[in-house]
C-alpha cells in the first residue's frame, strides 16, 4: 500500500510547497491505514501529519466511540 501511496503523491503532486498533512480519521480501517502510510513517510516527505476525526455518522454508536 506504501508504494501506492507515494505513486498518488508523486503523480497528483500532492505534497508540493507543504509542511505539513491532515489525514481526514473515520475510525474506519483505510482511514487508519492512511493515517499509519502518512506517519511512517513524514520524514520521506518532511512534513508533519496531523489526524483530524470525521464522524460520518454512517455507523451510529460506534462512530461515536471512535
Amino acid at each position: 500500500m506504501q508504494e501506492k501511496v507515494i505513486k498518488a503523491i508523486s503523480d497528483y503532486a500532492m505534497l508540493k510547497d507543504t509542511t505539513s498533512v491532515t489525514v481526514a480519521l473515520s475510525g474506519g480501517a483505510d482511514s487508519v491505514a492512511l493515517l499509519h502510510c502518512m506517519l511512517s513517510l513524514k520524514s520521506r516527505y518532511d512534513v508533519k501529519v496531523y489526524a483530524l476525526h470525521l464522524n460520518h455518522m454512517l455507523r451510529g454508536a460506534e462512530s461515536d466511540r471512535d
